[in-house]
């Protein structure tokens, strides 16, 4: 995702801050690209010190160290050299084997190549001078370059000399022990820590002019930082801790965190751990970057964002960062006329500190057909995660979708608890969390629709097949199948793709009252309207069509009376042919009888057609749909051992003989219609006191369905009643 480049409004500050302050001076960079001693390219005049005060633009990079008239930064594909004056830049090429170093206080630049180091004089400008000597180089200080021998571990300062001589001065008073570790120099002086074999510790500090160790001090550890001025010294003496050594009189003293000196040495920079800032009630930990007066204890914050400080040499410092009021860029920090430390923007790096999301998209309309394109985003910055929350307008119920690794979203057509995402329109809402930790997420919102018609058995308007279900209270409910299934799922799964697994399911209720029918059933769409009906007879024999609208069932209307002559009543198979569902029922005497729909609301089924006798010895009908191939739509009945049988539809209202399916099956309840699988076969749903079970549909005559699928969820007398 790019990076921004034009300055975008501010939003509030409603996330957590984390500014890191880098507290070495020095910076080095290895990259790509060409020669190390290769000239750099862009202007070579030579520039007067301007006013720190003019802003010019400066898009990235990190200041590495600066000088009197300029700064060297590090951006991610070349080295930059900027000049106050006009922030007009000389750019470095770059290579695998090139490593460039600025000199902290000076305006120098050396590029190295393996034993070659080519030193560029930013201010002066001309010719740079090339130094080829066998030594490690580790600092620059000034124009001279701070080398170890490593075959014999002594270190060396080299310098150029007019006439294209090396100066080589090897540092005397040393103490015991090996060099191990360079910090950032301060001009005229090195700081560096020695090691002995039995891990003794010591901070040796070299005069550059001499090229004699001046002062030794005991570490007893090794210390990450460290940092000499002309009147302190100071090192980090334990995590988080910082000792500062007055250079005159020893004495010492220990500030609980880690800090460097700055401005001409009266004051204390470090990041404030710990500060909690309230923004509209949002709480989050502030650590902007503070410099305290070692004279009178006062603290000022400046930055809400810091990286390493580089001293100019002149006394003031330069720092990348950025405050939530003016953005990322390079800041002088230095004093104002009452002694007060105040940062003042020189580059404008032309992005805002917090991330924006720059633009978000996302399908206007969904269809989960496979031609649906993926949500993809831009941010101003690079994100540590982006959540995709989308909300179905009617319902309330959302989904939370997460990317952390991926440039990219892809939504399955699920909401949580693995319901199928309804038809409608949708809000959503996207929020980036910043990589860098510094300030708010960033949120945008917009709006979507999901259009994905609609299926077998789907009265919630999500194109998923539902279980209707009555409760002890008379409530009508529907339980979407997929979450029903989802309640079989590995709990104990916590790998990535991780099936969800849903403990308590969440209907869609549809309506109350429905204690008042003896005999209920979804014969399938047999008015004319988009999704599947119900019909249900009441105590005194009247049949009632409850027409489905969406994610509703309609007002009732009277079919006709007479109709407490049956025991059982089942629909859902197209048994004529016409592409609507029909209706089945047996009498008392044991007759099947045939209703085929006529998609009229008025009149929804034609008169009745006898189909045979002997039903009787059946206690359970279902018709599911076309289960093994056959022409027309297919039932499934049960007799009283608990014996499945299969009769196939002839596509005339009519069923061939019956086939044997299996025993066993008196420990279910209810056997419902599951809609179809993808091969466009009907499943069966079939769920008892025991426990439940999914039985996919195989379009086959002799094994029709695949093995049972068991779930955890059981019928009982109160939450699943009755399921049709």
């Amino acid at each position: 995702m790019p990076l921004a480049r034009v300055r975008t409004p501010r939003s509030r500050l409603t996330a957590a801050i984390a500014v890191v302050l880098a507290v070495t001076t020095a910076g080095t960079l290895t990259g790509p690209a060409t020669a190390a001693t290769a000239a750099p390219t862009g202007t070579a005049a030579v520039a007067q010190q301007g006013a720190l005060d003019a802003v010019f633009p400066f898009p990235s990079g990190d200041v590495a160290t600066a000088g009197p008239h300029g700064f060297l930064a590090f951006r991610t594909d070349d080295v930059v050299w900027t000049r106050y004056a006009d922030g007009s830049g000389t750019t470095f090429p770059k290579s695998a084997a090139v490593t460039y170093r600025g000199a902290a206080g000076a305006d120098v630049v050396v590029a190295s190549e393996g034993t070659r180091h080519t030193v560029h004089d930013m201010a002066k400008g001309g010719d740079p001078v090339v130094i080829e000597v066998p030594y490690k180089l580790h600092e620059v200080n000034g124009s001279t370059l701070v080398m170890v021998d490593t075959a014999t571990k002594e270190l060396h300062l080299v310098s150029g000399a007019p006439g294209g001589q090396v100066v080589d001065r090897k540092v005397t008073g040393l103490p015991a022990g090996v060099p191990w570790k360079f910090y950032g120099s301060t001009p005229g002086t090195v700081a560096m820590e020695t090691s002995a074999p039995d891990f003794d510790f010591r901070l040796a500090l070299v005069d550059v002019a001499t090229a004699s160790t001046v002062e030794t001090y005991e570490l007893g550890r090794h210390s990450d930082f460290a940092q000499v001025t002309p009147d302190r010294v100071l090192w980090e003496s334990e995590q988080g801790r910082t000792t500062i050594v007055d250079r005159k009189t020893k004495q010492a003293e220990t500030v609980p965190y880690e800090a460097q000196v700055a401005l001409g040495g009266d004051w204390l920079a470090f990041t404030r751990r710990g500060t909690v800032v309230v923004d509209d009630g949002v709480r989050y930990p502030s650590r902007p970057l503070v410099l305290k007066s070692l004279k009178d204890g006062r603290e000022v914050s400046l930055l809400d964002s810091a990286g390493p400080l580089a001293p100019v040499g002149d006394g003031t410092l330069l720092v990348s960062g950025g405050t939530f009021a003016q953005g990322r860029g390079v800041f002088r920090v230095s004093l104002d006329a009452s002694g007060t430390p105040v940062a003042t923007m020189i580059g404008d790096g032309q992005s805002p500190l917090e991330m924006v999301l720059e633009r978000v998209n996302i399908p206007s309309v969904y269809r989960f057909d496979g031609t649906d394109e993926d949500v993809t985003w831009e941010t101003s910055q690079s994100d540590n995660g982006v959540a995709l929350d989308l909300t179905h307008v009617a319902t309330g119920r959302t989904v939370s979708l997460w990317s952390y690794y991926d440039t990219f979203i892809d939504w399955d057509g699920y909401l949580d608890e693995a319901i199928g995402a309804y038809n409608g329109a949708y809000t959503w809402e996207m929020t980036a969390i910043p990589a860098s930790g510094v300030g708010p997420a960033a949120v945008k919102t917009g709006t979507t629709t999901v259009d994905r018609g609609t299926a077998p058995r789907d009265f919630t308007d999500n194109a998923h097949a539902d279980a209707l279900v009555r409760d002890s209270s008379g409530n009508l409910s529907a339980y979407d199948l997929s979450q029903l299934r989802a309640m079989g799922n590995d709990p104990d799964c916590h790998e990535e793709g991780c099936p969800p697994v849903v403990r308590s399911p969440k209907p869609d209720v549809l309506g109350t009252g429905w204690n008042t029918y003896t005999l209920m059933a979804s014969p399938g769409n047999v008015a004319g309207s988009v999704a599947h009906d119900v019909v249900g007879r009441d105590r005194d024999g009247v049949l009632w069509l409850h027409q489905s609208d969406r994610q509703k069932l309609l007002a009732r209307t009277r079919i006709g009376g007479g109709w407490n002559i049956y025991n059982k009543i089942t629909g859902g198979s197209d048994l004529n042919g016409d592409g609507r569902g029909d209706l089945l029922a047996t009498d008392t005497s044991g007759v099947l009888w045939f209703y085929a729909s006529t998609g009229n609301a008025t009149s929804p089924f034609k008169a009745r057609k006898r189909i045979g006798s002997g039903w009787g010895v059946y206690n359970l009908l279902t018709a599911p749909g076309n289960i093994a191939g056959a022409s027309g739509g297919d039932l499934l009945a049960r007799d009283t051992s608990g014996t499945l049988w299969l009769y196939l539809g002839k596509g005339d209202g009519t069923f061939t003989a019956r086939r044997k399916i299996g025993g066993g099956w008196q420990k279910y309840t209810h056997v419902i219609s599951a809609g179809t699988n993808s091969q466009g076969v009907a499943d069966i749903y079939a769920v008892g006191p025991t426990g439940s079970a999914l039985y996919s549909g195989r379009d086959s005559t002799t094994r029709p369905f695949e093995a049972a699928h068991a779930l955890p969820l059981r019928s009982n007398s109160t939450r699943f009643r009755t399921f049709f």
